[in-house]
């Protein structure tokens, strides 16, 4: 591969495809379709114009457009597209242009490529053939985004170097351009609607190039109809991402701050609490060792054994189920079931009179019962002397049991 295809395959990797070079490039457009109105068979110069993207969407929109490049290998691409470019140097030959001959001089990412007095001769000489109202554009890397100024612009070996976009707006001013117009390009539309960004973002987040767009005077009312396209703001600037990175810095402050006074609240409501725990113990120990306490204590007592004298005479008198009547009565019929359970003869006798009474006989029935169907234990019926929910531990209990009782009944026989 020649070098004259070096710089063309550089420029495919590194600045991107055609597709997309022309998308980028219809920011321009509106500020040199108002010129179709004022020259309609105006002629517009695109210097450097490389692969021609420029050129074609210049042709998409009905304006006749020529360009010229030092570099044969990228205008290979012009050359299949049958658009109008030639092979050399754009200064020399915008010099041998007449004055007052062509309505647009464009000039994309070239300025970075030639010396200062170069690209004076590139203003002064665009305002003097520039017809009145024609536009200059300029357009290079940005050196206010800190990752382009200190890598990216340096991956282009020739390169000279950046230029601010101060210095380069101040050209046309300086040489007699009506109004000038900085357009910062290519930056992240999502960067655009963040409130706030982290420092990477502020570091490459400037928008990555820049154009100046340059309009030469001409009458008031030509000037008006491009009052609104120069009156609109482009891209990201270094200051415009710092408000950002500061929105972020002073979130992040209001969160530590709004933390901090929710721990002091904290802090404060605990103290408080501490503090009103201390009072009230304060109060209870000055109560307690208080004479007028220790003065009232035999009325207290008397109250509590009061109180307990009434509650006793309640339960004596209703034989309510907690009373001590009742839990005495309830011992002695629970011991008598027993007994009665050991004298098979009485136990019959018993249990023939109580069936004529069976309300009695279940009443009789379940006192001193015990339901253990919750704990897996043995439960015997002491009347009918049948076994329900036995374990193996619960069976060997009961038979152990019973052998003790058939012992003895045989002893007494």
């Amino acid at each position: 591969m020649s070098n004259r295809d070096f710089y063309r395959a550089f420029e495919e990797r590194y600045r991107g495809s055609r597709e997309l070079i022309k998308e980028r490039l219809l920011v321009y457009l509106p500020f040199v379709l108002p010129l179709k109105e004022l020259y309609p068979d105006g002629i517009a110069l695109d210097i450097g114009c490389g692969r021609g993207e420029w050129l074609e969407l210049l042709g998409d929109n009905q304006i006749t457009a020529k360009g010229i490049d030092l570099d044969d290998g990228m205008l290979k691409a012009s050359h299949k597209l049958n658009l109008d470019v030639m092979q050399g140097d754009g200064i020399e030959y915008l010099k041998k242009q007449d004055s007052k001959s062509i309505t647009i001089i464009s000039a994309f990412h070239v300025v970075e490529h030639i010396s200062f007095e170069e690209l004076q001769s590139l203003v002064e000489e665009s305002l003097r053939v520039l017809k009145p109202g024609g536009i200059l554009i300029l357009e290079t890397p940005n050196p206010e985004n800190i990752r382009v100024a200190t890598e990216h612009f340096y991956l282009d070996p020739t390169h000279i170097k950046p230029i601010p976009s101060s210095l380069l707006a101040f050209l046309p001013e300086f040489y007699g351009f009506s109004r000038t117009k900085v357009l910062k390009l290519q930056e992240s539309k999502e960067l655009i609607a963040q409130k706030s960004i982290n420092l990477l973002q502020l570091l490459e987040g400037v928008s990555p190039d820049y154009a100046i767009v340059a309009q030469k005077a001409t009458t008031q009312d030509s000037l008006e109809k491009f009052d609104e396209v120069f009156s609109k703001d482009f891209g990201l600037s270094l200051n415009s991402l710092g408000e950002k990175f500061e929105n972020r810095i002073l979130h992040i402050e209001l969160k530590a701050t709004e933390a901090e006074r929710k721990a002091t609240e904290s802090e404060t409501r605990a103290i408080e609490a501490e503090a009103r725990t201390d009072e009230a113990l304060y109060h209870y120990n000055a109560i307690i060792n208080s004479k007028s306490w220790k003065i009232t204590k035999p009325l207290r007592l008397a109250g509590d054994f009061i109180r307990w004298f009434k509650r006793g005479v309640y339960h004596w008198v209703t034989f309510s189920p907690t009373s001590r009547p009742r839990r005495v009565a309830k011992k002695i019929l629970i011991s008598l079931k027993y007994y009665i359970h050991t004298k098979p003869r009485l136990k019959t006798k018993l249990l023939n009179i109580l069936d004529r009474f069976p309300k009695l006989k279940t009443r009789l029935k379940s006192i001193g019962s015990t339901d253990f169907s919750n704990h897996n234990l043995l439960e015997v019926d002491i009347y009918t002397n049948s076994e329900v929910k036995l374990s193996p531990k619960a069976k060997k209990v009961y038979s152990d049991l019973k052998k003790v009782i058939d012992l003895q009944k045989g002893n007494k026989s």
